[in-house]
């Protein structure tokens, strides 16, 4: 089942947006690496389109709508191309191949390592509500994004970014597989594919040897070694996808402009088919999530700026007019910005009054030089990236010297402000960083891009001075020497990066199971070693629509992803609806107040799930404590018949309120 969804979900993320970019101009590899977020954009709006019809959403209406939108956008190349002639289309390049054949493997291996089951349920951070999320999804057949996660709110309708959850619902298999599945195929295929796309727009491939293509061949196995994409995608669902996704588009961003001729090989044939695939891959990746309009900004915006200066200079001084055109650009932009916070400040008011405990500045940038996790719970110790880190600061003196990639200058001088501000709590700077909730981890992925670039212009210009070396000396004497350190300074830049690839696989393997096995978890658990299965088995023993009481964090909310049983509190935060809230606060009184029998009757809750051990097997960092003050686990056991325990772990039916099943 498994290899079912996988291939599914290849399918998904590759072909739709493949034969749409492909329609609109776009050349192969960068049609195949922007494919997912025009996928996500085109699930969408068939989310959207479901739900006004009253269509349920599953796999068989997504994957419908999808054959829709793709024979639909079958005869756009006609029309894109319509008085140009095509010019010449590049091959497969083998050695490419390769390369993105060994980063999956490195990156995919090292999740599996750290997974070790391609069915296991995550327990860090917010990864139970997400898995729950899903499920509701999937059972309810909706997917808009506002309303669809109701029930996660206690039945308020709320917005929330559900592409990553609508794109789970329809996959086969349970809800963890097929969550787990976008996390192993988001970092071993979507994000390597996007940082050749970008590698190779950037560094064009002339003679197509190994030699010329470096700097996207050894790129692509350095992209494995991003923290950043691990920790998001073992964390925060939803933004680990969107940051899986934001390499291909980009590179769309970058080949969209007008370049010079030996850049039209890894851009689109057509000028405006490239900008409109541009603008459609970067909507698609903010509906997987908003923060990705602000990732957009720090990385796209420093690309169209730097690509636009000429025009603007030229604009500038045509005619009188030109300058208004200009100006009129420029307002136009700030109403549009303007606008987008008034339709969203209730988020935005939210994001600007989050805050965490503040940090030493100084650790920041260090934790940037060796490409740290930036999480404190996560141990990191070592020289990690900080080789590559060094390549990229080389990279920026020959980028500002020959007037190439300054836009990844720029971007990562304001990754690295932003940074700052996340931890410099005192300084006005700080709100810069709300955003991304002032998390460090958060903000990684937009230093972690520029800088691979960077370290790729740093080898580029290597290989440059040794070829340079090797036309103007000759085979003796002093020339021998400089063509020996020319050679050298070459092999050094080409190690490095694969190098750091190498070894940065153990601390991803570690990443994962931090998040996925309880038995090395640096994160409080939920699941202790064997829950799941009585979680499983236990739920085969309940009526059909049987819904279980218990204070979430001992690990009853699983039982809503793992086995379809739901549940009273599928959240671990505090619920604020008033059935809920009662019986939660009076839970001890049940045989005294008729209340608690009432609210039940009207949640339908007629079983308890307990847990004995709520340091869940000693486990290193223990049991997860409870969100908010509840009383239900002091629940009295005379109220209650057992159905089934394994010695910690157990289910009853609350038969004080004359329940028989």
């Amino acid at each position: 089942m498994a290899l079912t969804a996988a291939l599914v979900l290849l399918a998904i993320l590759l072909v739709p947006g493949y034969v749409l970019l492909r329609g609109l101009g776009v050349l192969r590899l960068q049609a195949l690496a922007g494919a997912p977020a025009i996928a996500a954009l085109e699930l969408g709006a068939l989310a959207v389109v479901c739900h006004w019809t009253g269509l349920p959403w599953t796999r068989t209406t997504a994957l419908g709508g999808l054959a829709v939108l793709t024979c639909a956008a079958l005869p756009l190349r006609r029309l894109t191309m319509r008085g140009r002639q095509p010019g010449p289309q590049p091959r497969p390049w083998p050695p490419l191949l390769i390369a993105l054949g060994l980063a999956a493997l490195v990156s995919g291996t090292a999740w599996m390592i750290g997974a070790q089951d391609i069915d296991a349920a995550m327990q860090a951070s917010d990864g139970v509500w997400h898995l729950n999320a899903a499920a509701y999804v999937r059972t309810l057949l909706d997917a808009y994004p506002v309303g669809a996660l109701a029930p996660m709110y206690w039945g308020e309708i709320h917005y929330y970014p559900v592409a990553w959850h609508s794109l789970v619902a329809i996959l086969p298999g349970t809800i963890p597989t097929s969550a787990n599945l976008v996390a192993l195929l988001g970092l071993s295929v979507v994000w390597p594919l996007g940082c050749a796309s970008l590698l190779a727009a950037l560094f064009p491939v002339g003679r197509r040897t190994v030699l010329d293509g470096m700097p996207v061949l050894a790129g692509t196995l350095a992209s494995t070694a991003a923290t950043a994409p691990f920790v998001m995608m073992t964390t925060l669902w939803p933004y680990g996808w969107s940051v899986c996704l934001l390499p291909g588009v980009l590179a769309l961003i970058v080949t969209a402009r007008r370049v010079p001729a030996f850049y039209l090989r890894r851009g689109s044939q057509s000028p405006w088919g490239g900008a409109l695939a541009a603008a459609l891959a970067a909507m698609g990746l903010v509906y997987v999530h908003g923060a990705a309009a602000f990732n957009l900004a720090i990385l796209g915006a420093p690309v169209l700026l730097v690509a636009s200066m000429e025009a603007v200079r030229g604009w500038w001084g045509r005619t009188p007019h030109s300058r208004l055109v200009v100006l009129g650009a420029c307002a136009a932009l700030v109403l549009l910005v303007v606008a987008g916070a008034h339709v969203f400040w209730d988020q935005l008011s939210m994001l600007l009054s989050y805050s965490r405990s503040r940090a030493v500045v100084s650790t920041v940038f260090v934790e940037a030089l060796r490409d740290d996790v930036m999480i404190y719970r996560i141990p990191d110790a070592g020289v990690g990236s900080a080789l590559l880190t060094v390549m990229a600061m080389i990279g920026v003196v020959v980028s500002v010297r020959r007037e190439i990639h300054r836009w990844a200058v720029l971007a990562a001088a304001l990754a690295m402000l932003l940074l700052v501000a996340s931890v410099w709590a005192a300084s006005p700077l700080h709100i810069l960083a709300t955003p991304w909730y002032v998390q460090k981890s958060r903000i990684l992925p937009l230093l972690e891009i520029p800088v691979l670039v960077l370290a790729m212009t740093a080898l580029r210009e290597a290989l440059a001075h040794l070829r340079t070396v090797r036309e103007r000396t000759g085979p003796r004497g002093g020339a021998r020497w400089r063509r020996v350190v020319a050679g050298a300074l070459a092999l050094v830049a080409v190690v490095v990066p694969v190098a750091t690839a190498a070894v940065r696989a153990p601390l991803h393997e570690r990443v994962v199971a931090y998040a996925y096995q309880p038995e090395v978890s640096v994160w409080p658990v939920m699941l202790a070693p064997g829950e799941r299965e009585f979680l499983e088995s236990s739920a085969e023993l309940l009526p059909e629509g049987a819904i279980i009481l218990s204070e979430p964090t001992n690990g009853s909310a699983y039982y809503w992803s793992l086995t379809g049983t739901e549940v009273v509190f599928p959240s671990l935060r505090r619920n604020s609806e008033p059935d809920r809230l009662y019986v939660s606060e009076h839970a001890t009184q049940i045989r005294t107040d008729p209340e608690v029998c009432a609210a039940l009757g009207r949640l339908g809750a007629h079983y308890l799930y307990l847990d004995a051990d709520r340091s869940e097997g000693r486990v290193p960092a223990g049991g997860e404590r409870a969100r908010w003050r509840n009383s239900l686990k002091n629940f009295p056991i005379g109220a209650l018949r057992l159905v089934a325990t394994d010695g910690t772990h157990s289910l009853w039916l609350i038969t004080a309120c004359g329940w028989e099943e």
